[in-house]
């Protein structure tokens, strides 16, 4: 067969296996710019699809109100209008192009799952399962949401130094005082740019483990959710975890279908590639597998069945944030990042239109 172009450069230099094509060979960059799509996902519907019930639908458990899960449909859940468009600089915005990258890996995710159902193991699955992966710790909002409230934490800080010097711009000067607690919005602009070091730093960590895929042959599925790609130190207790420690040991898990599951391990070889598959007969595995699942939901648990409500309703008012402590010398800022669980963090509006500034200081003028 002769070998696809490769967009994604030597990295994505993955041969094909039998039917299991390496989502590298798609071109990423469509010519059809002036599309205006607007209902973007930030869970893949065609990952959603290996969590259905024989109606076609998930449960889905909202964090707020854990307790009264709804079937629905995958393309009903998991998006938010124009999550991915960025403006553009003659002005406008583009509403496609982070759609079209995340396309290319779903385009061969159904391959790549039955591929996993044969119990098969190749070079294109490892990529395309890693792919997946990547993009699923990447765009969601709780990475997105991380970003930004790291941003938060180092305007406040460098606004609070401009107020000890007695520097602050003459628009700033009348919130002197309040830069602890005044709403500071994030440009989402931002947190889109910043998924690229997410990447890197997803795929330096897979480098460091092996990975396995586990068949359950239990009849408890396994949950998803909308922060499926779960990360920590397997030697640490459940209630001391602290998520995405990779200072030690580290153990990474990642649902795929409600009956299979990827786990990599830094205790084991070789590297950033499946090495084998297993099947898992033990009940109390998959539970503790899916507590964990559930402890790293963000806004929503994702279930095929609801043989795991307790699990989910347990970790439904703690989700993967983090603290930051501001530190200072001078006029350097330092922000040191935390991953904790905790509750899910309410972000400020971004305030991008004239009519929104007029309505915060309406707000912060009552002192609501």
């Amino acid at each position: 067969m002769t070998r696809p172009t490769t967009y994604f450069g030597r990295w994505g230099d993955v041969p094909i296996d039998e039917d299991v094509r390496p989502f590298s060979i798609f071109n990423p960059v469509r010519g059809d710019t002036g599309r205006t799509n607007r209902k973007h996902h930030f869970i893949s519907v065609t990952y959603m699809e290996g969590f259905t019930n024989e109606r076609g639908r998930v449960y889905v458990y909202r964090a707020e109100a854990p307790e009264t899960p709804h079937p629905m449909q995958p393309s009903a859940i998991g998006y938010e209008n124009y999550y991915y468009s960025q403006p553009l600089p003659e002005g406008g915005q583009e509403n496609h192009r982070f759609e079209d990258l995340w396309g290319s890996i779903e385009t061969v995710w159904p391959e790549t799952v039955r591929a996993l159902q044969a119990r098969r193991l190749s070079p294109a699955i490892s990529f395309n399962v890693q792919g997946m992966q990547a993009i699923m710790r990447a765009r969601v909002p709780a990475t997105r949401d991380r970003v930004a409230l790291m941003l938060e934490a180092k305007l406040r800080s460098e606004f609070k130094i401009l107020e000890e010097l007695g520097a602050l711009p003459p628009e700033y000067e009348r919130y002197a005082g309040q830069f602890d607690t005044i709403p500071v919005g994030i440009n989402p602009h931002e947190t889109l740019l910043a998924m690229e070091d997410e990447f890197k730093t997803f795929g330096d960590l897979c480098f460091r483990l092996c990975f396995e895929v586990l068949h359950n042959a239990t009849d408890t599925p396994f949950l998803a959710s909308d922060n499926p790609v779960c990360s920590y130190d397997p030697k640490q207790t459940l209630s001391a975890r602290r998520p995405y420690d990779h200072s030690g040991e580290v153990e990474l898990i990642f649902p795929i279908t409600a009956r299979m599951l990827v786990r990599g391990t830094s205790k084991r070889g070789p590297a950033n590639a499946i090495s084998r598959h297993r099947t898992i007969t033990d009940k109390q595995l998959i539970r503790r597998l899916n507590r964990t699942i559930a402890q790293f939901a963000y806004r929503m648990t994702i279930a095929q069945d609801r043989s795991s409500d307790d699990l989910v309703h347990a970790h439904a008012a703690r989700v993967p944030t983090i603290q930051t402590d501001v530190r200072r010398n001078g006029k350097e800022v330092r922000i040191h990042v935390r991953d904790v669980f905790g509750p899910r963090p309410v972000l400020s509006q971004y305030i991008d239109t004239p009519e929104k500034a007029a309505r915060l200081e309406a707000r912060l003028a009552a002192g609501k």
